[in-house]
């Protein structure tokens, strides 16, 4: 069975949200050619494959590791598996430099077997992957060719209220920490109520805001120990009072691993116009996701160049330095076919931002620039 069955929850309730109203903000738009609908090139030029081999790609999420295991499959990424999306003969295709790996939520005792996985993998192939300690690893990972593996927690809710357990969890490698996969109001969790999951309207979104309860005491405390330990704070499935708090209390950029933008895709896990300029006032990082129903409510507009459209707005309402690619690749649901299926189609994506009008700088800021700047920014004392 896989770990989570994302179709079960694939609700489509709720009004589609329909943008209102000029946008107003501080922060600097990006000039390019207006959006044209017209589908992706089938052969990627010259310009597109340059650029994408000098980018520095980091993907903001996988969960490769813990799919492998929910299965009962070896953890060994460099063997080929078709029935997967991720392995290393595609990372090396599409041009990877680094991942955060998600290596545990809520299972202490799984999240120690996920570890016993990455560093199996690090083991057998020293040749091919390198663990990121620091941001300049991942430039060293470029330089070499090889893959670097970031220890992502995608909940703390597994350090069961200790800092002692985060300790042990930054001295693996942990250098990023989600607050929480959706759970909330237990005796662990770090926010005091769950998250919602499917499609809703902006109003009932903003109502929940309202009756949410956000971090806990340990929650505001493991923030503040996150940011001395440099480990980045990662937001994504956080409800949206513990988002909110949570900018408030952290000293340090954050990164929303993987999601999508509220006004293009009307979905719980998707951020409204407040969120990402709150998020940009942070210096932090949206990872846009393929996952179809992120990217469309509409399964006819599940597109590529609908994906665009998602790094677009970001860009206009907030500036080309606040976004990046989050793949939640092998935790999509074993029949989802993403919208970039796997690593290895990742140069399509270039060729339609090319295509859009975006320039060189902001897709190498896209590929990697930003989440580097950020695992930089919290690194820094």
């Amino acid at each position: 069975m896989i770990r989570r069955e994302f179709c079960r929850h694939l609700i489509a309730g709720g009004a589609a949200v329909i943008a209102s109203g000029p946008k107003s903000s501080s922060f600097p738009s990006v000039k390019r050619k207006p959006m044209v609908a017209h589908p992706p090139s089938t052969e990627i030029s010259r310009r597109a494959l340059d650029l994408h081999k000098r980018a520095i790609i980091i993907d903001g999420h996988n969960d490769s590791l813990i799919e492998h295991r929910a299965r009962k499959e070896s953890l060994d990424l460099a063997v080929d598996w078709p029935t997967y999306q991720v392995d290393l003969r595609r990372m090396k295709a599409g041009g990877l430099t680094a991942l955060n790996s998600m290596v545990g939520d809520d299972d202490l005792v799984e999240g120690l077997e996920l570890w016993s996985g990455m560093y199996e993998n690090l083991d057998r192939h020293a040749s091919d992957f390198l663990l990121v300690r620091t941001a300049e690893d991942i430039v060293r990972a470029k330089q070499e060719g090889k893959i670097g593996l970031i220890g992502q927690l995608e909940s703390c809710t597994l350090l069961h209220n200790t800092l002692r357990v985060l300790d042990v969890m930054h001295r693996l490698g942990v250098r990023v920490a989600g607050l929480t996969h959706g759970e909330g109001g237990t005796e662990c969790a770090l926010q005091g109520s769950r998250s919602p999951f499917g499609y809703c309207s902006l109003a009932n979104r903003e109502r929940e805001r309202k009756e949410a309860k956000g971090l806990t005491d340990f929650g505001r405390t493991a923030i503040k120990e996150l940011n001395r330990l440099g480990i980045v704070v990662d937001l994504a499935h956080a409800n949206d009072a513990a988002f909110m708090e949570t900018l408030e209390v952290t000293t340090k950029p954050v990164e929303f691993s993987h999601g999508a933008v509220f006004a293009l895709s009307p979905h719980w896990r998707n951020l409204t116009d407040e969120q990402l300029k709150a998020m940009a006032a942070n210096g932090g990082v949206i990872g846009i996701a393929p996952l179809p129903a992120f990217i469309s409510q509409d399964p006819k507009n599940q597109t590529l160049q609908r994906f665009v459209d998602h790094i677009d707005y970001v860009c206009e309402l907030v500036g080309d330095d606040f976004v990046g690619f989050g793949s939640d690749y092998d935790g999509m649901g074993r029949n989802t076919v993403a919208i970039i299926p796997s690593y290895a189609e990742m140069p399509q994506l270039t060729q339609a931002m090319l295509e859009r009008g975006f320039s060189e700088e902001t897709i190498l800021k896209f590929w990697g620039g930003n989440f580097l700047r950020v695992m930089k920014q919290a690194e820094a004392g």
